[in-house]
């Protein structure tokens, strides 16, 4: 069983996109059966999760860092059922049947900002978020390392609209970055994410797609996509599963999970190429961006 906080996850946001991946991996390519939840506020995910556990479920998945707490409360309650994390926690609840596979946000955020350097016609690439939560501060700091790595004068922009939903607003904050010179733009956001495209196709800037591929919603103003590959994750746990060697233990999913979509033609073979092989030197960890928080993210 599977719990999500919004409504057609193959469909929202890019997190819940990536994380249906592997949803669909379970059910297409091993047949098995598996109970979707949508809509569940956090405040219902713990009774939610007990209600699954009580009807016998094998596995029961939490893919929202924002249900972390139901991930705590709920599994020492049933240890004969193993409740898996697929996002970021910090340590594992009290119960001898938990798991998680935490992705490295700032080596995500690294990933992103080398590509949007390499890709800068302006020297200028802007970042937007919803709203200063602590994973977003993280992911924003890998982006600025990522990019200061490729080009050492790079500008980056960081802004935060407020919310997840207001498209004026995000058209808005977009149309501002664009004006200040970004012509490489990454945003990580929930409905309102359609006022970046918009904007960013007006003012012939370039967007790069959070955690799914975005190119089929925004042709126009897509660049690329650096994807998180939770298929990968959801494989790993249902091989444990299925071979018995599934434990307690928390999977940190570094750069080997994080890779680059198609281009699509948004830039030269030539450039392609280029980031093509930075991507792959991240991923074997040939190229190893600096960890520095910045703190003061939150504050912008």
């Amino acid at each position: 069983a599977v719990m999500y906080a919004i409504t057609n996850p193959a469909r929202a946001g890019g997190w819940d996109r990536a994380d249906w991946a592997g949803i669909t991996y379970l059910t297409d390519e091993l047949g098995w059966e598996v109970s979707v939840a949508e809509g569940v506020p956090y405040p219902q995910t713990a009774a939610t999760a007990a209600g699954y556990a009580e009807q016998g479920y094998d596995i029961v998945i939490f893919p929202d860092n924002g249900q972390i707490e139901a991930f705590k409360e709920v599994p020492p309650q049933y240890p004969d059922t193993w409740f898996v994390m697929t996002s970021l926690v910090d340590e594992l609840p009290d119960s001898p049947k938990v798991a998680a596979w935490v992705p490295d946000i700032y080596t995500y955020g690294a990933m992103v900002g080398a590509v949007a350097a390499k890709a800068s016609k302006t020297g200028t690439v802007g970042v937007i978020g919803g709203v200063p939560i602590p994973a977003l501060v993280d992911m924003f700091s890998g982006i600025i390392e990522g990019a200061k790595y490729v080009d050492s004068d790079v500008e980056v922009l960081v802004s935060w609209v407020g919310d997840w939903v207001d498209v004026p607003k995000h058209h808005e904050v977009t149309t501002v970055q664009v004006q200040q010179g970004a012509d490489v733009i990454f945003t990580v956001t929930g409905p309102g994410a359609t006022g970046v495209f918009e904007a960013a196709a007006a003012g012939n800037a370039k967007v790069i797609g959070y955690a799914a591929d975005w190119y089929d919603d925004a042709p126009d103003a897509v660049l690329t996509s650096v994807l998180i590959d939770k298929k990968k994750m959801y494989q790993e746990m249902a091989d444990r599963f299925l071979n018995g060697t599934l434990k307690k233990e928390m999977v940190k999913c570094g750069a080997e999970y994080f890779k680059v979509a198609d281009f699509r033609g948004s830039v030269s073979d030539e450039l392609e190429r280029e980031i093509m092989d930075l991507v792959t030197k991240l991923q074997t960890g040939e190229i190893k961006v600096p960890v520095k928080i910045h703190e003061d993210l939150a504050n912008q």
